[in-house]
């Protein structure tokens, strides 16, 4: 996991694939309201370059054609970064949960 920032109102980690290649990565955004009170967006980006194989391609779109989910690509969580993922989107949750009730 790599903070790229952390404040009051704005958090921004990033977190690398298991396979601990630099293409792979997951950044993490959410931003907050007056002084840390209020969610304004939590977001998650994926980002993988490269592209898969053909073979892999072709089964996908197979499955897509065939009525079923597939997928785009596979990012693999390191079991190291679980604890810090999870913090920041409970962090999120406990601000979302005061601000609206539920």
């Amino acid at each position: 996991m790599d903070k790229i920032l952390e404040d009051d109102e704005l958090i921004c980690q990033r977190f690398m694939c298991d396979c601990k290649w630099q293409g792979h990565s997951l950044d993490v955004f959410v931003e907050l309201a007056d002084k840390g009170s209020r969610l304004v967006e939590c977001s998650l980006n994926l980002f993988m370059a490269g592209k898969p194989s053909l073979l892999w391609r072709v089964k996908q779109a197979w499955r897509c054609l065939k009525g079923e989910d597939g997928q785009l690509a596979n990012f693999s969580v390191r079991p190291e970064d679980i604890p810090h993922l999870i913090g920041i989107l409970k962090r999120a949750l406990v601000i979302y949960s005061n601000t609206d009730g539920t």
